[in-house]
């Protein structure tokens, strides 16, 4: 397109610098005639009118192909905008792929800490979501609350008969021939007659008391055992009383 807009251009100066000659030898011939010499008078200002206009467009071509380097310019910016677009499209694929990899990964992350989770520790024993410790060093209630205490857990609760039997069943057969009782975290230490839990201060739910029990005999029975019988049945007792204990957590 500036092609064609370029070649009358040129032409017109080819033609331009012609006429400038072919009138030069016009002047010197017609000296010896007036008439010749007004005309060509008139041809040399007609002449210079031209120059002029050459002027111009050589002006008009030089803006051109200024504006042509501009769009040439452009055109390079474009390639490089196209260029870095389609880059930055790359990455942002890439980061949505990373993103579905650090999701996989923190599933991963949330599976293995919900199996650590319910995991229980050595000497600890499992049952449904919660793990328990069996101890049978002689401690009085509130030795045996500490202790649970200092393994981030607490003096058993017993909550159905099902999880009653089967703490029964792990008491070890030489701790139910030296400990007749065993320390729960059933009390009712703060009011005499109503038994709540040591670790949330609830009320007794499921209960498996003994015949006659609670009692509190001599009114000083405000802590609560398992009989290691086999019966599994609960019994108030003297808080000072020492004997094993069972911690959950």
């Amino acid at each position: 397109m500036i092609f064609l807009i370029l070649l009358p251009i040129l032409f017109a100066s080819l033609v331009l610098s012609e006429e400038n000659n072919r009138l030069s030898r016009s002047l010197d011939a017609g000296k010896t005639d007036p008439l010749t010499w007004m005309i060509l008078n008139q041809l040399q200002a007609s002449q210079t009118t031209l120059s002029k206009l050459d002027n111009k467009l050589d002006t008009k071509l030089s803006k051109l192909s200024q504006r042509l380097t501009d769009v040439e310019k452009m055109t390079g910016y474009k390639k490089q905008f196209d260029t870095l677009t389609n880059q930055l499209n790359d990455v942002e694929t890439k980061l949505h792929a990373y993103s579905g990899k650090m999701s996989d990964l923190q599933n991963d992350i949330n599976k293995i800490n919900q199996g650590i989770k319910n995991k229980c520790n050595a000497g600890w024993k499992k049952f449904n979501n919660c793990c328990y410790m069996f101890r049978y060093d002689r401690l009085s209630w509130q030795q045996a609350k500490r202790e649970c205490e200092n393994n981030n857990s607490y003096l058993v609760k017993i909550e159905s008969s099902t999880e009653n039997r089967w703490i029964s069943s792990e008491i070890t057969v030489s701790a139910k021939a030296t400990h007749g009782q065993i320390w729960t975290g059933l009390n009712d230490l703060i009011r005499e007659g109503h038994f709540t839990w040591v670790n949330d201060h609830s009320s007794v739910g499921y209960s498996n008391w003994a015949n006659h029990e609670p009692s509190n005999y001599g009114g000083s029975e405000h802590c609560v055992t398992m009989h290691t019988n086999g019966l599994s049945t609960w019994n108030d007792q003297t808080c000072s009383y020492k004997t094993g204990y069972i911690c959950e957590k």
